[in-house]
């Protein structure tokens, strides 16, 4: 599995304070510092996928889990733990129970969970109870030596989906229905599970206009039935609306990708447009 996408960047802290009884619902938002920053690595993944039961709805289907990982590492990248007397990393599948599942002293911390079992440990949970699109949360939490809990609500967090399985990495063949071009391209998977490409607008933006040097990558996520959505869309789509992605499909056993793109930047080009990727 591929890793290139950084899923955390430092952050402002906005941290959250509870009380020393670790009593979570009693949690108020306050700014505030625990005396050091963390981020999640770059070198961290996780899968969680399955298959949902066919002739039912798929947000009442129960699901099959087929691949269940994670390798979380998180850092200290500035400060240091001279006030701190226990670093922690929660657990949470939805808005459920939160559990404990690495605890330390000292950074860097890792936690690794390779069956479904070690994921649900501790939520009150089977896999029965599990559906397309559940989130398990992991997130970072800090015990100072004066007793409060400092919690990382942004860098130090770490989300997995749970999603059908699908298979998007390799080499494409990239054309869109605005100009003649054909170029190739490459998907790989980022650490969360969802796809980064490395164009997501069709080749719009490079190939059909005469801005040859910028590059429009983005990130999408596949679905049950390879249902495509944007996660982060085309990098210019915020900017400047070029090559926004509104929706696709994916065809596992043909290896097509295929997407729905806007485009409010290029007079002399078509408000809307279709994308196409044929792996090789």
């Amino acid at each position: 599995m591929k890793n290139i996408k950084k899923l955390l960047g430092l952050l402002t802290i906005a941290l959250m304070v509870f009380s020393c009884t670790d009593d979570y619902s009693e949690a108020i938002e306050v700014s505030g510092n625990a005396g050091f920053l963390v981020d999640v690595s770059t070198q961290s993944s996780g899968a969680l996928l399955g298959s949902p039961e066919t002739g039912t709805p798929i947000a009442d289907a129960p699901v099959t889990v087929s691949e269940a990982a994670l390798d979380l590492n998180v850092l200290l990248v500035a400060g240091d733990l001279s006030t701190v007397s226990e670093v922690k990393i929660t657990k949470q599948i939805n808005n459920g129970t939160i559990s404990v599942v690495a605890q330390s002293t000292t950074l860097p911390l890792n936690v690794s969970i390779s069956s479904i079992a070690e994921f649900l440990q501790g939520s009150g949970l089977t896999e029965s109870d599990l559906r397309i699109g559940d989130v398990v949360k992991f997130v970072v939490q800090v015990v100072k030596t004066d007793g409060q809990v400092y919690q990382f609500d942004n860098q130090g967090r770490f989300n997995l989906t749970l999603n059908c399985s699908s298979d998007l990495t390799g080499t494409y063949v990239m054309t869109n229905t605005v100009c003649a071009s054909s170029e190739m391209v490459t998907i790989s998977q980022n650490s969360d599970g969802t796809w980064a490409l490395s164009q997501a607008d069709g080749g719009l933006l490079q190939f059909c206009s005469s801005n040859t040097t910028f590059v429009n990558p983005g990130t999408i996520e596949v679905g049950c039935g390879g249902i495509v959505t944007s996660t982060e869309g085309a990098q210019y789509c915020g900017s400047n609306g070029i090559g926004c992605i509104t929706g696709g499909s994916w065809d596992q056993n043909s290896g097509v990708l295929t997407l729905d793109n806007t485009n409010t930047f290029f007079t002399w080009a078509a408000s809307s447009y279709t994308s196409t990727y044929v792996r090789i």
